[in-house]
């Protein structure tokens, strides 16, 4: 199932705070360096910052290279109208005034930290952006209390119906079109970086000889690969990988996978991790997958569109109540940069 929906719509906005807050705290002294575009009921919003929006929106893009060099004036508009969006979130968050425990700054910072190899990595990568611990708990608290707005403007979101998914359903076969498959098994025996090609002809013809095992019946294939794969997520479970596509196999494991009877064991195969025998437990021609099997992915998909139709009505609501006044148009900004 392919439903568009904006996912992604918390992180680049929690993301574009954390950009703007920095900004502020990292003022130019000269305000005439970095001109103002909009204005939010009296809040600036700068061209630096309409930069650092345009960098993260073109990260969500797949640009040809001609594009890339026009992404400012593609994406300006977009990144102006989000900031815009931040900085009513950022007005309603003041008026909220959201009291954060520093317990769930420390926990978010720990987060942080663990997702880096060491403390010393995630310091380096701090310095690098030239941020202080002190910068990032301050995002930290000022993305927990933006958490609130946006938990506020998706609360009135239409509940999904199974009338609504059932319509979705119908309207919408293709994108519940699914395409031929077969689920595998495989048993690997892995290639060290340095090995010569005496070393590989050598793990080849000892993967050979396992599956003359296997079609001896000496011993099944599921232990065989319990036995002697080096694929530790695979082998205790006799090789299953599951269900795959002609598209995210290599070819060689596709054309014997989809054009062999089901418990054929393929010669040995090299990827780049290894030798493999492959072989073909089950093969599921293209199908249409049905409502029932589809209804848990179809409903958070239609929660999600629910949600951001939601939140597009409270930032439209925002906007009435603002002043918002223009200073720069895409062309003057295009030329400037």
């Amino acid at each position: 199932m392919k439903i568009a929906v904006d996912t992604i719509f918390t992180i680049l906005l929690l993301t574009l705070l954390i950009s703007v807050t920095v900004a502020e705290e990292t003022a130019l002294p000269d305000p005439a360096a970095d001109l103002v575009v909009v204005r939010v009921s009296g809040d600036p919003i700068t061209e630096k910052q309409v930069l650092d929006a345009i960098n993260e929106l073109a990260k969500q893009e797949n640009f040809t290279l001609e594009q890339s060099k026009q992404r400012n004036s593609l994406l300006f508009d977009r990144a102006v109208e989000n900031l815009i969006t931040v900085s009513l979130f950022r007005a309603r968050m003041r008026e909220m005034n959201t009291v954060v425990d520093d317990a769930d700054v420390d926990a978010r910072l720990k987060q942080s930290v663990q997702r880096f190899p060491s403390p010393e990595a995630f310091q380096k990568a701090m310095a690098d952006q030239g941020l202080t611990e002190t910068d990032l708990r301050n995002s930290i608290r000022e993305n927990i209390r933006m958490q609130e707005v946006v938990e506020e403007a998706s609360k009135n979101a239409d509940p999904v119906t199974e009338e609504e998914m059932e319509k979705f359903y119908a309207d919408n076969p293709d994108q519940f079109a699914l395409p031929e498959r077969a689920r595998m098994a495989h048993i690997l025996l892995k290639i060290p970086e340095d090995a010569t090609a005496a070393q590989k002809e050598e793990i080849r013809k000892r993967l050979e000889g396992i599956r003359v095992e296997i079609e001896a019946d000496i011993i099944t294939f599921s232990d065989a690969a319990a036995k002697y794969s080096q694929d530790e997520t695979t082998s205790a479970k006799g090789g299953d990988m599951g269900l795959v596509t002609r598209g995210n196999v290599p070819k060689p494991f596709a054309d014997m996978l989809f054009n062999t009877k089901p418990g054929t064991v393929s010669p040995a195969l090299e990827s780049r991790s290894g030798y493999h025998i492959v072989q073909a437990l089950e093969l599921r021609p293209a199908e249409q997958a049905s409502l029932q099997d589809s209804k848990s992915a179809l409903r958070q998909a239609l929660e999600q569109n629910a949600k951001q139709s939601a939140r597009q009505k409270y930032i439209e609501a925002l906007k009435n109540k603002a002043s918002i006044e223009y200073f720069m148009t895409s062309e003057e900004f295009d030329k400037r940069h």
